[in-house]
């Protein structure tokens, strides 16, 4: 009896993946990282299934698109390091929805400080 329940465990979770894959996304969540000047910046978002991530990169620019099946919030948060304390920086932080500027916000960073902490866009 065991072996029956483990097949029709196996195949309503076939039927579950099949009917996930074949719907089509609500929601296109594209999350941009501009910053001023060649660094070191760390950010963290929440991904489809609702789990934080937390991507690095070196360089000015990053993105990614994120596509929803059920209408929620993504979270965004970026930590930059200024560690040659540059004058005059700052960094872009753009949440999209379907292609449309839902967020964006410029932060101006300190030049005494090597780093701030976790910019959150809201």
């Amino acid at each position: 009896m065991s072996w029956i329940s483990e097949i029709l465990k196996d195949l309503r979770y076939l039927l579950f993946f099949h009917e996930k894959a074949r719907r089509q996304p609500v929601q296109k969540v594209e999350l941009i990282v501009e910053v001023s000047f060649e660094t070191f910046v760390q950010v963290c978002f929440t991904d489809a299934s609702g789990e934080y991530r937390i991507r690095t990169f070196n360089g000015k620019k990053w993105s990614t698109e994120i596509f929803l099946y059920e209408e929620r919030e993504v979270m965004f948060s970026v930590f930059v390091n200024n560690d040659l304390q540059k004058k005059d920086q700052n960094i872009v932080m753009i949440k999209k929805v379907n292609d449309e500027i839902k967020a964006r916000q410029k932060i101006d960073l300190s030049h005494t400080l090597l780093y701030e902490g976790w910019f959150k866009l809201e």
